[in-house]
């Protein structure tokens, strides 16, 4: 068993939205996946350019650009400069290529809007529509197919696509609360922060800019970096030289776009070998502190 071919297809597509798209103006997306019909024409506070099945779709495109290649598309790859994004997302979860499993995700992450929507104070609100729709998700892919394994993974990004906002709103971020936030997610973070990224862009539509789109760049590689340094290393891999919490208490450091950026020159500096010691990656984050300070914001 397996997804239905023309879902798979699209998913795995070099671009996965026009495929996605193309099946829903022949009726098939809401055959394979009748909860997001409830979304077509539902109408989203003003923040949100688009009704919530528009929102899923424009998600879905918005991970298309963020990984593609050339000038336009670098600045998640130069955030990320440390990391493979390819070789991250190249292996399969039950015979499912994990970039297809990701694209699902962000299709399906705000399919339980329709059915959380509330007024609030006179405002339409969605409460809980993570947990809910990682419920939907859970039912329904099984049904298509989909391993248990990979199902559990999708309902992760699901429910969780939230999370890295509120994993920082307690300041500063403990290693404490970065390694509760990897075991959730059975330390599937980069998964997760496309995810998020991809909302965030699919948000604003038209109306989300270059510069928002770099912040939250950064921002995906303060959680991705945090991740790494605060998260305890598989038997055989290289412990980090550094944590946040030692750059939060050495460096007094309070920037999350910062704190990102100095944890991500350590690591690499590491996986280089050019240090190899504690003292030399707190001199190492010196530097890159002071550099990044005297550079213009």
């Amino acid at each position: 068993m397996g997804l239905p071919r023309e879902l798979l297809e699209a998913l795995t597509a070099e671009a996965a939205a026009p495929r996605l798209r193309a099946l829903d103006e022949a009726g098939e997306l809401t055959r394979f996946l009748p909860e997001l019909e409830a979304g077509r024409a539902f109408g989203q506070p003003e923040l949100h350019y688009y009704d919530v099945l528009d929102h899923n779709l424009a998600a879905v495109s918005a991970l298309d650009d963020a990984l593609g290649r050339g000038p336009d598309n670098s600045a998640l790859r130069e955030a990320l400069g440390w990391l493979d994004l390819e070789a991250s997302l190249e292996r399969e979860v039950d015979g499912v290529p994990l970039l297809a499993l990701t694209r699902l995700g962000a299709l399906l992450h705000d399919v339980a809007k329709p059915d959380t929507a509330t007024t609030i104070e006179g405002r339409l609100r969605f409460p809980r529509h993570g947990p809910r729709g990682a419920e939907m998700a859970g039912e329904r892919l099984p049904a298509l197919g989909l391993g248990p394994e990979a199902t559990a993974f999708v309902a992760k990004l699901v429910r969780y696509h939230l999370r890295p906002r509120e994993l920082i709103r307690t300041w500063p971020v403990s290693d404490r609360a970065v390694r509760r936030f990897v075991a959730d997610l059975d330390g599937h973070v980069l998964p997760l922060m496309l995810v998020n990224l991809a909302d965030g862009m699919a948000t604003q539509g038209p109306r989300y800019t270059r510069e928002h789109y770099r912040r939250h760049c950064a921002f995906v590689n303060y959680v991705a970096a945090r991740s790494w340094a605060a998260f305890e290393p598989a038997e055989g891999d290289e412990r980090p030289l550094l944590t946040g919490d030692d750059l939060i208490a050495e460096l007094h450091l309070e920037s999350g776009r910062l704190l990102g950026a100095v944890l991500t020159s350590v690591r690499q500096a590491q996986l280089d070998g050019a240090i190899s010691k504690r003292d030399e990656a707190v001199s190492l984050a010196r530097t890159v502190l002071a550099t990044l300070r005297a550079e213009p914001s």
